[in-house]
């Protein structure tokens, strides 16, 4: 089993149902590999072309990429027959088939929301409300002062989400449930909406975050905030727990939680999409593979995993526990209340898995060449709509 989202959390705990599954089920041995974030695409893409992985945790560029090449197993038929699918909630065996009514390639381990994470006191200080829009963000830059700044910005690996983030905010509610496509079908980044946004989040880039964060992935965004050289942090629900442990509690008020800005319109878009495991094509123990995720994934092992390391759960009996809508929590039942929030889930068919896929990684490219001034937002939009929005892309 490869992990995409190692962590000294979630990792101890996988690793402690090996065990149980090991003591269950003797002559079985279960490796958990964890890589570090940065490393993790690579290190499993490598497995994959090798055929040295059973389970692999299929996240970010790695789904639609691993499922163009055939390297994923269709489960459906086997999974759908376990305790574990039986207690899934509905949004969780729809996600399940993300790809292919029918088909499973990958099952979800729990949910990420993204939300922002705010500097409260900073801004109470610097005598500036909350930011409620992508102007907001932009027209706080007059509170920074010495090596504090008013946005973290991710310029490493997976810096493109930052474009989707706030594209997404200005387009919405003109969008499909993948969040990549408007709702005739056509790419998100040919709208002029999308223009606007970029040109927006560009200069927020250069004159409202720390020049560093050109190389800042995952882990250097979240320490930026809880270290105070950021204010404002777009991240995921896990990083509740981060940033108790590394700044303070949330019940001291000095950080909150607030809805993604809004667009032009008065529109947020967030996504809910899965982290999620998947069995290798190429796997040679394809039914003890199964019999592990089974295992994990129903209750109590998932519920403990879910709030352990602050995942939105995926079974019926976890997604009741209050401690997922009290304190930080409280703000995802806020966002699907709002009437102008834009929940996107992700889901996509084979064929605009497969573009996502293969631009994922020119997409980062690109998103260094607009901080360095080697391509224009109008170069970068073409690149993008051409690659996501041909027919081939079209289910």
């Amino acid at each position: 089993m490869v992990e995409f989202h190692s962590g000294p959390v979630r990792t101890p705990i996988l690793n402690a149902y090996a065990r149980q599954y090991e003591q269950m089920n003797p002559g079985v041995k279960i490796d958990v590999i964890s890589p570090s974030q940065a490393d993790s695409a690579a290190k499993i893409t490598q497995l994959l072309q090798a055929k040295n992985a059973d389970i692999i945790e299929s996240n970010g560029p790695i789904y639609p990429q691993a499922l163009a090449a055939g390297q994923l197993a269709d489960i459906a038929k086997q999974f759908k027959a376990t305790k574990a699918y039986k207690s899934f909630t509905p949004f969780s065996k729809k996600i399940s088939e993300q790809t292919t009514k029918g088909k499973i390639y990958a099952i979800p381990n729990g949910y990420y929301s993204k939300a922002a994470f705010v500097r409260a006191d900073r801004f109470k200080a610097a005598g500036i409300p909350i930011p409620k829009t992508w102007e907001d963000i932009y027209n706080a830059k007059s509170m920074q002062k010495d090596n504090e700044y008013v946005y973290a910005m991710r310029g490493a690996f997976n810096s493109q989400s930052q474009a989707m983030i706030i594209v997404q905010s200005y387009v919405a509610p003109n969008m499909n449930e993948t969040g990549l496509q408007t709702k005739d079908g056509k790419s998100i980044f040919s709208t002029p909406q999308a223009k606007t946004a970029l040109d927006l989040l560009l200069k927020i880039w250069k004159e409202a975050a720390p020049a560093a964060s050109v190389a800042w992935g995952y882990p250097d965004m979240v320490k930026g905030f809880h270290t105070g050289v950021a204010n404002y942090l777009i991240q995921d629900n896990e990083v509740i727990q981060i940033i108790e442990e590394n700044f303070e509690p949330y019940s001291k008020g000095n950080w909150v939680m607030s809805q993604i800005p809004k667009g032009p319109t008065g529109w947020s878009a967030t996504s809910l999409s899965p982290s999620q495991w998947s069995v290798a094509q190429s796997s040679k123990c394809k039914n003890i593979a199964l019999g592990f995720l089974d295992y994990i994934s129903q209750d109590p092992q998932h519920a403990s995993f879910a709030r352990a390391y602050g995942l939105i759960p995926i079974t019926t009996t976890a997604a009741k526990d209050p401690f997922f809508s009290k304190g930080a929590w409280s703000i995802y039942p806020k966002i699907d209340a709002d009437k102008k929030s834009f929940t996107y889930t992700g889901i996509k068919g084979i064929k605009l898995s497969t573009c996502y896929g293969k631009m994922f990684g020119q997409m980062d490219k690109d998103m260094v060449s607009l901080y360095t001034g080697d391509k224009t937002t109008t170069q970068v939009l073409k690149e993008w709509s051409d690659g996501l929005g041909g027919p081939e892309c079209i289910d």
